[in-house]
């Protein structure tokens, strides 16, 4: 753990030299040891090509405007630093990867300077790949693949109530990846995560099985996640499960169960995504049960369907790796522009407590060039909170970079 600030400390001078070149080129069998540009980025190449290290570098600048609120001591406008990354990958040896990523943004305008990711990963089988460390696992839709590819600013409430129990961004785990052409199957057995300080002794599962059905450009699939050992210290074993409004420039959250004294808890559900025609659609169902240690089990549930459509550059194309669907491709000048509508739901209510979140987003994003990113959206929602119900309304924008 010592060695990644001075790790990432030594990657800021190579990350300051000009980033108007963005396209990665291939790397060209017998090519000599030693460092070289490729693109926006160095590269370092050692006994012939079985060592090699890549800076990365991942920045998301948002700002947020809430207005329309009918209660006071709502939502609060602002600015955040969504994320701010510094790290490095490449491989290890033949068949081995890895990557460290140390995170300098947050997903609240109070969070900032955590390690993201500590991976080692073995590709050798082919059909999979083994990892361990700390890591995003392949579980729900949303997950699956990279925050950079989403319709949307942030992920439904609902994707992240559920991956909270034993996945998620910066998860300590080890699991098996496998793929085939038009499948895709992960499993994980999970610990804390590794930006919480004191969830070290948490013990869970989580995985996804998904395939394209016959001849069509559409998959369905399963996914589960269970969270056998809460770890909470210090205390009594507890859960809690709440989000943020789908903006995150404020740190409060309105949807919240509190805190539930457990022992255990689970989420599952199915899930579709896929194309027809140029238009892309997903959509999730989670139910999420606690066994709560008095007053019965609670059970709560969520979902969310989206569409998206290219108004310029081609239409997404699906991952054989994750089995997601990536960002679109932008063409010679304009890039991309996709056009994108949501609408969300979690419902965290149980004995006159926690809250109900209903969310229509529209969103608009330009893809000028395959690692720059600039987003807007339009959201409507209303917290239902016993009596203290609120609307509100929000505009949020993003400027992102991923090298």
């Amino acid at each position: 753990m010592r060695l990644i600030p001075l790790a990432t400390a030594l990657l800021v001078a190579p990350l300051a030299a000009p980033l108007s070149a963005l396209a990665q080129e291939a790397v060209p069998p017998n090519e000599p040891d030693g460092v070289e540009w490729r693109g926006a980025m160095p590269s370092l190449r050692l006994a012939d090509g079985a060592f090699t290290l890549t800076p990365t570098l991942r920045l998301d600048a948002d700002a947020g405007s809430f207005f329309g609120q009918d209660r006071a001591g709502g939502y609060r406008s602002g600015v955040n630093l969504r994320r701010g990354r510094l790290g490095m990958e490449g491989q290890l040896a033949p068949g081995w990867t890895y990557s460290v990523v140390w995170e300098f943004g947050g997903p609240s305008p109070n969070d900032y300077g955590e390690l993201y990711e500590a991976q080692v990963a073995y590709t050798g089988l082919g059909w999979g790949t083994i990892r361990l460390g700390a890591f995003q696992p392949q579980h729900l839709p949303e997950y699956a693949g990279s925050s950079f590819d989403l319709p949307f600013l942030e992920r439904a409430a609902i994707s992240n109530i559920a991956a909270s129990l034993a996945s998620g961004s910066a998860r300590m785990a080890a699991g098996l990846e496998a793929r085939g052409e038009r499948w895709n199957a992960s499993a994980y057995v999970t610990g804390g995560d590794a930006t919480t300080p004191h969830d070290h002794r948490q013990r869970g599962v989580a995985g996804r099985a998904v395939a394209l059905l016959p001849g069509l450009d559409v998959q369905l699939g399963l996914n589960a996640a269970a969270q056998f050992h809460p770890g909470t210290s210090p205390g009594p074993e507890s859960i809690r499960l709440r989000d943020y409004p789908e903006l995150r420039v404020d740190s409060r959250r309105f949807l919240d169960s509190g805190t539930i004294g457990a022992d255990s808890a689970w989420a599952a559900g199915p899930e579709l995504a896929g194309r027809l025609g140029p238009l892309y659609v997903e959509a999730l169902w989670q139910r999420v049960e606690v066994d709560a240690t008095a007053g019965g089990t609670r059970r709560f549930e969520g979902w969310y369907a989206e569409a998206a459509l290219p108004l310029v550059g081609n239409p997404r194309e699906r991952s054989a790796e994750t089995g997601s669907w990536k960002r679109p491709k932008g063409e010679d000048g304009p890039g991309a522009l996709e056009l994108a509508a949501r609408y969300s739901t979690a419902d965290l209510r149980a004995d006159s407590r926690g809250a109900r979140q209903d969310v229509w987003t529209l969103g608009l994003t330009w893809f000028p060039t395959e690692s720059v990113r600039l987003g807007i959206q339009y959201e409507n929602g209303r917290i239902r909170r016993g009596g203290d119900d609120r609307d509100f309304q929000a505009i949020g924008l993003r400027v992102a970079l991923n090298l």
